[in-house]
């Protein structure tokens, strides 16, 4: 399971295109897309920012660090979810609208520089730098748009619009729980 894994995030990577080919042609529900790709990296990432906040502090304060890794699952879970539901009601993508597991794909493979950069920030918080490589996501879906044969023009803002929506999802998930917890007993 993990080899897939691996294979698919340095498809994703490297060879976007040709992962996207091979990613539309399968035949995968929204569960098994879950398993074995987002939940795994919403996992790993959350345990690099338990990790990072347990060490990275002078105090070690579990609890507190506990919160964070909590609030990072949930963020990413949610947002992946979110994101889902406005891009099959909002955004008119025909190819999509159909085949709702094609749809749940884009949201999901598309997240993957979030994950991977989140991590690694989390683990050496010296490259919070690179955390602007996120911006890669967009490349990810314009090229998942370009084997979808949506034309040119259609996607210009559709990149645009499913880039803004899988970025900004979590992270505004994120800073709503924090901003959530500050009233909790």
């Amino acid at each position: 399971m993990y080899r897939n894994l691996f294979n698919r995030i340095k498809d994703l990577l490297v060879k976007p295109a040709k992962a996207w080919e091979i990613i539309v042609s399968e035949r995968s529900s929204i569960n098994y897309i879950l398993m074995t790709f987002s939940l795994p990296l919403i996992g790993a990432y959350s345990l690099a920012i338990f990790l990072g906040y347990l060490f990275g502090h002078q105090e070690w304060d579990f609890s507190s660090a506990l919160k964070f890794a909590v609030f990072i699952f949930s963020a990413c879970f949610f947002g992946l979810y979110m994101s889902y539901f406005i891009l099959l009601k909002l955004i008119p993508i025909e190819s999509m609208k159909s085949d709702k597991g094609l749809a749940f794909k884009m949201i999901a493979y598309s997240s993957l520089p979030i994950y991977l950069l989140g991590i690694v920030t989390a683990l050496i918080p010296q490259t919070f730098f690179f955390f602007f490589l996120v911006i890669y996501a967009a490349y990810i879906i314009w090229e998942g748009l370009k084997v979808m044969r949506v034309n040119v023009d259609q996607r210009s803002w559709q990149t645009v619009v499913l880039s803004v929506l899988v970025l900004l999802m979590p992270y505004g998930l994120h800073k709503l729980l924090i901003y959530l917890s500050r009233f909790a007993l």
